[in-house]
């Protein structure tokens, strides 16, 4: 997929292995920033880490974006259900097993602002499109008012609270929210 900011070209491409030094470069400055606003997801352990690098490396569900080769921002999707999100206080649009679900998705510092998340949340559409899935989903964390930002602005509902049920942040709460696809 490639698409044409306003500044520069951008195209998203499968995670390679000689991408690991950049993607865990971006996820710790994701960290830091999240650090930074007061949002405690990311800062328990090592979560993104390498061993998360090579989990979506083999699971081919890591996603880079790059620029003039560059990688300027990671994110993962999977098309299986995701077991927290049926702990959801409220009502997903969707059945279970009907959308594709958006993870850990971090921009490089530099590059925040020019709409990659945009470029992102579309991508994830035409993949749950392509796969014949009824919606997307991601979750992020109550504090993390940017994220929160960015989703409403590309169409995103907030649905309700959800409680992470695996992974260093086990019993965290999250807001879920989703959008349909409309093919």
């Amino acid at each position: 997929m490639s698409l044409e900011s306003s500044k520069s070209n951008y195209s998203i491409r499968e995670l390679k292995p000689n991408d690991k030094e950049s993607v865990l470069a971006i996820w710790s400055e994701g960290r830091s920033f999240l650090k930074e606003m007061g949002v405690s997801q990311w800062q328990k352990g090592d979560y993104p880490g390498e061993d998360t690098f090579l989990d979506d490396l083999a699971e081919n569900r890591g996603r880079v974006v790059v620029s003039e080769s560059t990688v300027v921002a990671v994110f993962a999707f999977t098309l299986t259900p995701e077991l927290s999100y049926t702990t959801l206080k409220g009502s997903w649009k969707t059945e279970e097993g009907e959308y594709l679900t958006i993870h850990r998705t971090a921009v490089k510092m530099e590059e925040k602002g020019k709409g990659l998340m945009g470029i992102i949340l579309s991508y994830a559409m035409e993949e749950a499109a392509r796969n014949n899935k009824k919606s997307v989903r991601i979750d992020t964390h109550k504090d993390n008012k940017t994220m929160q930002r960015s989703l409403e602005k590309n169409g995103f509902e907030n649905m309700g609270e959800l409680t992470l049920l695996s992974g260093s942040e086990e019993g965290d709460k999250r807001l879920g929210y989703e959008k349909l696809v409309y093919v």
